[in-house]
């Protein structure tokens, strides 16, 4: 089969994690990073569950029946229990009502995979295999680790707000381009984010003609 990688808007959003040991808690950490409302459902949950989540997002009880109106609202859900018959019931459940789920060790049962992440400020890679070997996904998350510099993601987060001041102080949209492909090309030349003084120059090289409206940019 072929799994489309996307990326999906999950802050302030509820994640249904089923299960509360060592599997969910490191699903639990990836989404926490996510700024996502986890709610996690275990027959019991560990102690590092619950130093991350407040007592009102964890629902302790028997796993033998999950009331239908714990999928509510959710926008993925994760089966990490070490019952194959109550993953099983979950992945059933969100399969009827269109709810993504992953469930551990049974990609066949899977509508998405959680990727091995790496994130470097906004600058998320998502690693996958389509469930066929997270020892290959975990090892290629390290060597992209090692590969991409921290700095990348400071250039991107600078990159974003000069593109938002190009969109609404610099007419031409060639001029636009130019400059932020410019921007681009000496931060990572220089390994560094360029100074406020650096990007300005740039600005009036591109269009010639002095300053452009609305004073200085960059940081």
């Amino acid at each position: 089969m072929a799994y489309f990688p996307i990326f999906i808007e999950i802050e302030k959003k509820k994640c249904l994690v089923i299960g509360g040991g060592k599997v969910a808690l490191r699903k639990i950490e990836t989404l926490l990073r996510y700024g996502a409302q986890v709610q996690v459902i275990s027959r019991e949950v560990c102690e590092e569950i619950r130093a991350l989540l407040t007592p009102e997002n964890i629902y302790e009880g028997e796993l033998t029946a999950i009331p239908a109106e714990y999928f509510s609202g959710a926008v993925l859900v994760i089966a990490a229990t070490g019952s194959r018959e109550v993953n099983h019931q979950a992945a059933v459940c969100c399969h009827e009502n269109g709810i993504p789920v992953n469930v551990a060790d049974a990609p066949e049962e899977c509508s998405f995979f959680f990727p091995a992440v790496v994130k470097k400020g906004d600058i998320s890679i998502g690693i996958n295999t389509g469930g066929k070997s997270p020892s290959v996904s975990s090892q290629v998350r390290r060597d992209i680790e090692e590969a991409v510099p921290d700095y990348y993601g400071d250039i991107a987060e600078q990159l974003g707000h000069l593109r938002e001041y190009v969109k609404s102080h610099v007419e031409r949209e060639a001029d636009r381009r130019a400059i932020l492909k410019q921007a681009a090309a000496a931060a990572f030349r220089q390994e560094r984010t360029l100074s406020r003084s650096e990007i300005n120059t740039m600005i009036r090289q591109v269009l010639n003609h002095g300053t452009v409206s609305g004073g200085p940019v960059g940081h």
